[in-house]
């Protein structure tokens, strides 16, 4: 595990030639304890923040309010378009407060003059009947040499760091079946969205211990 002065940590599903999802950033500053989470195509105008405090947002950039104040106006004056709080724990008990969910039928392909995204770790397509979650992970110490959260369900580790705080911060992936009645919400979602075709529509639901799941989906259907 790095002692984090700052790491980066980019990764997308699918195939970076073909059929992909969006490409997703995690991220924290040097000499801080804060992570955040972007996907590239919004990155510039809404993030998630895990701070150290337990407190946990979704919000409009600054600078994206700058550039477009009515953007606030409609949130009643605040960035904020999703609020809640993940469990501080003592011990090494998992602190889960996001988890980021990927179908294989809401993978496309990538549209435009746009170069690819540099230093992007691409993790396979799950099969159709299941969902991969990227899953961020907090304890308060470290697990024991050589293991990671999720690693006896089958989980992968894809990064982690410990954090200026103590804490430490893991970046784990998960297949399993995907739950019931999700591309039926998906499909609702995606018939009430307003925004653009060949763009990436993001699903928000709240799980058990009031953990976010961001179901990263097409705007379009195939």
């Amino acid at each position: 595990m790095n002692r984090t002065t700052g790491f980066t940590f980019r990764f997308g599903v699918g195939d970076p030639a073909g059929l992909q999802s969006g490409v997703w950033r995690v991220w924290a500053d040097s000499g801080k304890s804060d992570v955040y989470v972007a996907i590239r195509t919004i990155a510039g105008i809404n993030k998630i923040s895990l701070h150290a405090t337990g407190a946990c947002n979704a919000s409009l950039t600054s600078q994206a309010v700058k550039n477009d104040p009515t953007f606030a106006e409609r949130l009643g004056g605040s960035r904020h378009l999703d609020q809640w709080n993940r469990p501080m724990y003592t011990g090494p008990l998992l602190s889960i407060p996001l988890r980021i969910r990927f179908l294989e039928s809401e993978l496309r392909t990538r549209i435009g003059s746009e170069e690819p995204e540099k230093k992007v770790v691409w993790l396979p397509a799950p099969p159709s009947d299941h969902a991969l979650d990227v899953v961020c992970n907090f304890t308060s110490q470290s697990f024991e040499s050589g293991k990671w959260p999720w690693q006896d369900e089958g989980g992968t580790l894809l990064a982690s760091a410990e954090l200026q705080n103590g804490e430490a911060f893991w970046l784990t992936a998960l297949v399993y079946r995907a739950p019931a009645g999700l591309r039926s919400l998906i499909e609702q979602q995606r018939a009430r969205a307003r925004i653009p075709p060949n763009s990436r529509l993001l699903i928000g639901e709240t799980g058990p211990g009031n953990v976010r799941v961001l179901t990263d989906a097409a705007s379009s259907p195939v």
